[in-house]
């Protein structure tokens, strides 16, 4: 049994009133270093994701995404650590202790992942062949209780190296409470190996025993130091530890079987008879899982998705929310994968740009004291007889505050010398405004098997370039944009947005202004060609302006950011 099936379990019985719950509860090392806390529901249930997510992220790399029960995400698979969400409901922040136990129990179950826990069950399969046949099954279901209890047993040595002990240790402390069956009663396989694993992890014996667990209880306790001695001492080699796991548990369970030949066989838990048994089980958990609720609502996980969204790299949650869940909102993710731009500076443009940002830029009185010369400063009169600094001098100073974002179509129509073109303007346009207090970001987006990629193209005050191919999903390109606009300032806000053609791929283009309308964002998309002037119309609306061919766009941007500036 896994660590979650037994937090599972806990949660079943665990105490509803605050003033009942145990001192552990309150205290936990989780608090010196999680930061993001939230009492809203949804926020603090994300940041308890992502601080798992972190956490486990320094275990290894073949760790699947940390998710909360019931909720449905991108990137999940079978190596996916599913976490029962009523462990944490109803008290927020999460409590230290709650959270210590969570990440013990996260931290057990990587551990799982990264030391292939499933390949050594293979292993122990291929070693044991007779295990394959259909009338096996009950030995079948033996050996894979042993191996549980064996995995757990050398996750718990493996983790014991590091700080990750201290957590796998506290939750092995809550939510391994004591043996599910009395031990003075008859034996079984199952209550041995659990008797075995607490003996072997914890110290803990329970007196008085059934008399028949005291000699395989004695072997499975020599044989303990061997599967230590491979989580300390094995080979670098994962597979090869795996490997020599397999054969280890083979020869132990091996040396068991003979003296538990005639115990009491445990209810079969992992594996059924034959294909009948099996399809009535299977249609016993469906109506099972239908009957059963989620801790958590669905419009609380939509929130959940958000909130993880916000500052990462898949922007999908975001925008399928302003999208109010539209069936054509693909993957949308911001993507760093590119390469130097190679562009050529037009001087004279960016001259020109200059000239334009600072006749319409915004003029800030400012007031020099304690002068020389100038107008009398009554403030400073004291200093006449002093210094004779009791002037001051008041100036209109220029101040460059301007936000704008690009956001360009690199679809594969857009390649070759058109895009040279863009590379030239967006470097003039870069070189115009840098300095002062002005924001500018620059994106190119495209389609690629389903999902659309937008690259942030300057970076740390560099312009990148990508190569042009996919298709064009201009509406969840825009909106990902205006996502990521600065938000802590006061200037307007302006999406300049550069395409040759008409969105065709992922959400209509109506949703990306209706939003920027709603954000107060000016946008401004320029046409680059002729062929699609009908469908770009209907599209864009009054936002569209047209240029007859790529040529014109450095001047085209001169005389639209007159127009802009100027209203």
């Amino acid at each position: 049994m896994n660590y979650i099936d037994r937090l599972d379990i806990y949660c079943m019985n665990q105490p509803s009133n605050i003033w009942s719950k145990p001192s552990w509860y309150f205290k936990g090392d989780s608090d010196y270093w999680r930061i993001l806390k939230s009492g809203y529901e949804a926020a603090e249930l994300a940041a308890v994701l992502r601080a798992l997510t972190l956490f486990v992220g320094h275990i290894g790399i073949n760790v699947g995404r940390v998710v909360w029960a019931g909720q449905i995400a991108s990137g999940l698979d079978e190596g996916s650590i599913v976490l029962p969400a009523a462990f944490v409901l109803d008290v927020y922040p999460v409590p230290p202790g709650k959270m210590d136990v969570l990440i013990g129990v996260t931290a057990h179950e990587a551990r799982r992942q990264t030391e292939w826990s499933h390949n050594a069950w293979l292993e122990l399969l291929k070693i044991n062949e007779e295990l394959a046949r259909p009338s096996k099954y009950l030995i079948k279901d033996i050996y894979w209780k042993f191996f549980s209890a064996c995995e757990n047993i050398y996750l718990e040595q493996k983790a014991s190296s590091s700080i990750l002990g201290e957590y796998t240790r506290k939750a092995r402390k809550v939510i391994i409470s004591g043996l599910m069956r009395d031990p003075r009663r008859n034996p079984t396989a199952w209550h041995l190996f659990d008797l075995w694993e607490q003996l072997a992890v914890d110290g803990r014996y329970y007196e008085p025993l059934n008399p028949l667990y005291e000699k395989p209880l004695d072997v499975l306790r020599k044989r303990t130091p061997e599967i230590c001695s491979v989580a300390t001492n094995g080979s670098p080699s994962v597979i090869a530890r795996s490997k020599k796991r397999a054969a280890l548990y083979s020869s132990i369970i091996k040396d068991i079987l003979p003296l538990i030949k005639e115990w009491q066989k445990d209810p079969v838990s992992y594996f059924e008879k034959g294909l009948y048994e099996e399809k009535e089980l299977k249609k016993k958990k469906r109506k099972k899982e239908k009957k059963r609720k989620t801790a958590i609502s669905r419009e609380v996980f939509n929130q959940i998705e958000v909130e993880l969204a916000s500052g990462g790299r898949d922007l999908t949650p975001l925008i399928r929310k302003i999208c109010n869940n539209d069936e054509k909102v693909i993957r949308t993710t911001l993507s760093n994968f590119t390469i130097p731009a190679n562009a050529a500076i037009d001087r004279l443009l960016v001259k020109r740009l200059k000239n334009v940002f600072y006749y319409y830029a915004q003029r800030v009185k400012t007031t020099s004291r304690g002068l020389e010369s100038g107008k009398i400063d009554r403030r400073r009169l004291y200093r006449a007889p002093i210094s004779g600094r009791c002037f001051k001098v008041d100036q209109m100073m220029v101040e460059f505050a301007w936000n704008f974002t690009v956001v360009v179509d690199a679809s594969l129509s857009m390649g070759g010398y058109k895009w040279n073109v863009v590379e030239n303007s967006m470097s003039a346009l870069h070189k115009a405004l840098a300095g002062y207090q002005n924001t500018l970001r620059i994106f190119g987006y495209f389609e690629w098997d389903g999902v659309s990629i937008l690259s942030e193209l300057l970076r740390n005050n560099v312009l990148y370039s990508i190569a042009p191919t996919g298709r064009t999903p201009s509406g969840q390109a825009i909106i990902g944009a205006g996502l990521l606009m600065p938000r802590n300032t006061f200037s307007r806000k302006f999406i300049l947005h550069i395409t040759d053609g008409e969105s065709n791929a992922g959400v209509d283009v109506q949703y990306a202004l209706d939003y920027c309308k709603q954000d107060n964002i000016d946008i401004i998309t320029l046409g680059c060609g002729k062929k699609s002037k009908e469908a770009m119309l209907e599209q864009y609306g009054k936002s569209l302006q047209f240029i007859e061919t790529i040529d014109q766009l450095p001047a085209a941007l001169e005389r639209l950011f007159q127009r802009l500036l100027k209203f």
